[in-house]
């Protein structure tokens, strides 16, 4: 007979590589106390995106889902956050993931009231195009976490970013991406970069660095 965590694994979308396996679970460890408890808006994240002064609603686009951990620690902090994926075999784990936690929400007696929605779509396709999911959404922030350069330092060494890496592949357009989203007259573009990387856009109008990870933010003042 096979072990619960066994079973619940089976019930997953799992991504594989030679690396190893990884599956989007926002119900359980980390992300279960992020969705219980936030995490709090003094977080490097939410200080980029401006959750830390914002008293009203805040709509974050994350223009490269991925995994959707950015995505759903803003949510958990407050944010109303659209989330896009354009790899199938990552949105796929990505949606097998919400769709868990939308259930469960639907299951208990209080939902989480986490405001988080995603979907399928290539980001610079969004940007070009004025009738799509992007302007609908009327984003207050785009957020962009790009496939970033091999660093033996960076939380790409860890195994889960390496699958990802495998699946993905380089996002060598990457920094049409960053051009597109700030050039969409949206008011706030948040790039996250290894923090001994130079930034993808030059001259942002301010940094904030963690322990690897800076995230630099560019502020649109027209």
């Amino acid at each position: 007979m096979a072990s619960e965590s066994n079973q619940k694994s089976s019930c997953r979308r799992i991504l594989s590589s030679s690396v190893g396996e990884v599956y989007v679970d926002f119900l359980e460890g980390k992300n279960h106390h992020r969705r219980i408890f936030g995490g709090g808006k003094s977080q490097a994240i939410a200080k980029a995106v401006g959750l830390h002064k914002n008293n009203g609603d805040l709509r974050v686009f994350d223009a490269t889902a991925g995994l959707g951990r950015d995505a759903f620690v803003l949510a958990c902090l407050g944010a109303e956050v659209l989330a896009c994926e354009r790899h199938h075999e990552v949105f796929a784990a990505l949606e097998d993931g919400y769709l868990r936690m939308k259930c469960q929400d639907s299951q208990s007696e209080s939902e989480s009231g986490i405001k988080l929605n995603i979907i399928f779509g290539c980001a610079i396709e969004l940007f070009r195009n004025p009738k799509s999911a992007f302007y609908g959404f009327n984003p207050d922030v785009v957020c962009i976490d790009p496939m970033h350069p091999a660093s033996k330092k960076s939380a790409l060494s860890k195994k889960e970013m390496q699958i990802m890496r495998d699946i993905v592949g380089k996002d060598a357009d990457q920094l049409t991406l960053a051009k597109c989203a700030i050039n969409s007259g949206v008011s706030r573009v948040v790039i996250k970069r290894p923090v001994r990387f130079e930034p993808l856009i030059a001259s942002p109008s301010y940094s904030i660095s963690g322990k690897t990870t800076r995230f630099d933010v560019y502020i649109n003042l027209g």
